[in-house]
């Protein structure tokens, strides 16, 4: 059927909304299905947050393609005003530019996956959806804790910052913990205090770890031997040292882990005199 020049167009226009439309409520079912089989599957939500964020992306490339199928006979009779629109577009449009790249950088380097704690510049936070444009992370704030907010980050960031995975490798990694000392603290002692406390602390899960992070430093050629609990000191000023504690920890669970190495220090110092107490008893005696 040969359709004049007005009419063709209108039903190109018609077919595009009805691909449109049918992608939204699309993505719309698989948004509700997956939600529904989550509330009855909770150990796996990462694995159906995944499935709904690949489904929506290959969504979105499926009207993609229709879309271009449809109006590519009218793109082929105007390839040269298309060449100047897509300079004006790069020229007016760098950052959506630059976030296309973005993500192809993120799809090509893969620095992070759905579920990973991430670092994006000033950004900290679990990754819970990634698109074309930005990259969404549920925020954590300065204290391992999720604030409740959520962080659009454009892509095209990826393009210029440093990006920070701490779930790289696998389940485990390395944490520190950084403890302020009262002046007078005797570094020895203030070490084994908290080694003792950490290697307690981390038991359960030493073992595991110690092989999670091997098999990770092996594939990466990195040497990861040392990844017991470490206890180093920076000096904060002429008569202050903070302490610093590295211990292996799971990735989920960083918050709990620190907290309970600083309650049990903090228990542990207040129950034993201040060094001032043990000079005074030591002259009396």
């Amino acid at each position: 059927m040969n359709l004049p020049f007005n009419d063709s167009y209108l039903l190109h226009i018609a077919l595009s909304v009805g691909i449109v439309l049918a992608g939204m409520l699309a993505v719309k079912f698989i948004n509700r299905f997956f939600q529904a089989r989550q509330q009855g599957d909770k150990d796996n939500r990462g694995s159906y947050r995944a499935w709904t964020v690949a489904s929506r992306n290959a969504v979105a490339a499926v009207v993609f393609l229709l879309l271009l199928g449809i109006w590519v006979s009218e793109l082929k009779s105007v390839a040269i005003s298309l060449t100047a629109f897509a300079v004006a577009l790069v020229i007016g449009g760098k950052e959506l530019v630059m976030c296309f790249l973005g993500a192809f950088l993120r799809m090509m380097a893969r620095p992070f996956q759905l579920g990973d704690v991430v670092e994006i510049g000033p950004h900290s936070g679990e990754v819970v959806d990634m698109d074309a444009l930005t990259t969404t992370l549920v925020e954590i704030a300065g204290a391992r804790q999720f604030t409740g907010s959520t962080v659009q980050i454009p892509n095209s960031m990826l393009l210029t910052v440093a990006v920070r995975n701490h779930s790289q490798a696998g389940k485990y990694t390395l944490d520190t913990l950084r403890i302020p000392l009262p002046e007078k603290s005797d570094p020895d002692r203030v070490e084994a205090d908290l080694i003792a406390i950490t290697e307690e602390v981390c038991a359960g899960f030493l073992a595991e770890a110690r092989h999670s992070l091997q098999e990770y430093g092996g594939s990466r050629f990195l040497d990861l031997s040392q990844f017991e609990p470490r206890v180093m000191f920076e000096a904060m000023a002429a008569d202050r040292l903070d302490a610093l504690v590295r211990f292996p920890v799971p990735v989920g669970s960083r918050l709990s882990i620190a907290q309970q190495i600083l309650r049990k220090y903090h228990q542990r110092r207040n129950a034993q005199p201040a060094p001032a107490q043990q000079d005074k008893a030591a002259s009396h005696s």
